[in-house]
């Protein structure tokens, strides 16, 4: 009896979710049904075709092609399954639907009801402790939740999160506006100078230099030329270790690149045209 309940309730929560799938599986053994039918009915129409060649040749029997209703009462048979399949589907759709209908009807009731219960309740508080003192517990319950949500943005503005360098193979803790900040400083020098070094946005992240990526960098020329952008987007996007640890991993789109206060976006353009000239002239030649 109790297994009974249970599977009735089971089906009652997630029966729209069940049909749903039966209707999606129904769709493709559907089409995979049809096409076997389809197989099955030009296998059909050759026998009845080579059947009547065989009266024609053998028995002198001369008989007129079929007709678009006769190869119905031929083919019919092997479309069966098909059929039966696509009813199935379809009534699988019609009462997913229809579930679906139901399950959001009671939770519109059951929201309304808890309304008008909320109503009544906060009524008969007036009624029994008076309008003003009722009034205070609402706002004092008001600015509770307030003041929790508050401490919610505090704590995620405050909790150090812990981030990689993937350029420099460190780990360091900051926060999300500490993050954000640096972002925006190193942003704000790189439009002012029109460059900036990799370890400048170390120093905004309070990260100790590196010397070995002194020359590394951005450069208006570099970014306009490769990029078109005169923005370094930063990220820090969240990544799992294979041991279930929680980092991100601080990187920018566009990657700093070696030598960028000399990046050239012609170097190696004069070389290619002088080429390119040499050997259409050669081409030219008549000998």
């Amino acid at each position: 009896m109790k297994l009974t309940k249970a599977c009735a309730r089971f089906l009652r929560k997630h029966g729209g979710t069940i049909l749903a799938v039966a209707a999606s599986v129904g769709v493709v053994a559907t089409a995979i049904e049809t096409g076997r039918a389809t197989t099955k009915a030009k296998h059909l129409l050759e026998v009845d075709e080579a059947l009547r060649k065989y009266n024609e040749d053998e028995q002198g029997i001369v008989e007129e092609p079929p007709t678009k209703k006769q190869i119905v009462l031929v083919c019919w048979k092997a479309y069966v399954p098909a059929v039966i399949l696509g009813g199935g589907t379809i009534a699988c759709i019609l009462g997913s639907n229809a579930l679906n209908k139901k399950q959001l009807a009671s939770l519109t009731a059951a929201y309304m009801a808890l309304g008008r219960t909320c109503q009544t309740y906060r009524a008969q508080v007036r009624r029994t402790i008076g309008d003003q003192q009722e009034d205070e517990i609402f706002e004092t319950a008001k600015s509770i939740e307030m003041a929790e949500k508050d401490q919610t943005v505090k704590n995620a503005a405050t909790e150090k999160l812990l981030c990689y360098d993937p350029i420099g193979k460190r780990y360091f803790h900051a926060t999300e506006a500490e993050l954000l900040t640096a972002f925006y400083e190193a942003n704000r020098d790189f439009n002012v100078n029109g460059y900036i070094a990799l370890n400048d946005v170390y120093g905004y992240l309070n990260l100790d230099f590196i010397p070995e990526l002194n020359g590394r960098g951005w450069s208006i020329d570099y970014m306009n030329e490769m990029w078109d952008n005169c923005w370094i987007d930063f990220s820090y996007a969240k990544q799992q270790t294979d041991d279930g640890l929680e980092v991100y991993y601080v990187t920018a789109f566009e990657e700093p690149i070696e030598d960028y206060l000399n990046f050239d976006p012609y170097e190696g353009l004069a070389e290619s045209v002088t080429k390119s000239t040499i050997e259409k002239l050669k081409n030219d030649l008549p000998f």
